[in-house]
């Protein structure tokens, strides 16, 4: 599916800016922001499963690693760990194929309505769940983005 192509095509992106920034950039809080790179693929990451299997509500009690630490409205309150960035990309790494073996299984014929925070827009399909998850996605990854320049500058 194409849209997930998108999707995973963003997070492999945010992945590589992870892995060739040092984990303390990574926690960095610039002036002015509320939030570092780490909470933008952190957010990004949970988001993405919370949008698709819990706002859905074809799987409201899929548990989501880190869900607490990334939520919306959420921010950093201890620096992440490596092994906490690892945890996120592999966590990152499963969310296409989780997806994709949902969609094969037909799991998402009858979802309900959500109207999303950030655009203010009701998903009434998973076309239009998935289109979200990757509008949302090129937010954060920008973020992330915006912030390495910050850093670099």
């Amino acid at each position: 599916m194409y849209l997930l192509n998108i999707i995973d095509s963003i997070r492999r992106k945010a992945i590589a800016l992870i892995k060739e920034t040092p984990l303390e950039q990574l926690n960095q809080i610039p002036a002015g922001f509320n939030n570092n790179m780490i909470w933008n693929f952190g957010h990004l990451v949970v988001s993405g499963y919370s949008l698709v299997f819990k706002a859905t509500e074809v799987d409201p009690n899929f548990i989501i690693p880190l869900q607490d630490t990334y939520k919306k409205g959420s921010r950093p309150s201890v620096p992440a760990t490596q092994q906490e960035v690892d945890e996120l990309i592999a966590l990152s790494d499963t969310f296409t194929l989780a997806v994709k073996e949902a969609l094969d299984a037909n799991r998402f014929q009858d979802i309900t309505a959500y109207t999303t925070a950030t655009f203010g827009l009701t998903v009434t399909t998973i076309e239009e769940m998935l289109i979200t998850v990757a509008a949302h996605d090129t937010l954060h990854w920008q973020a992330m983005r915006d912030y390495k320049r910050i850093f670099n500058s």
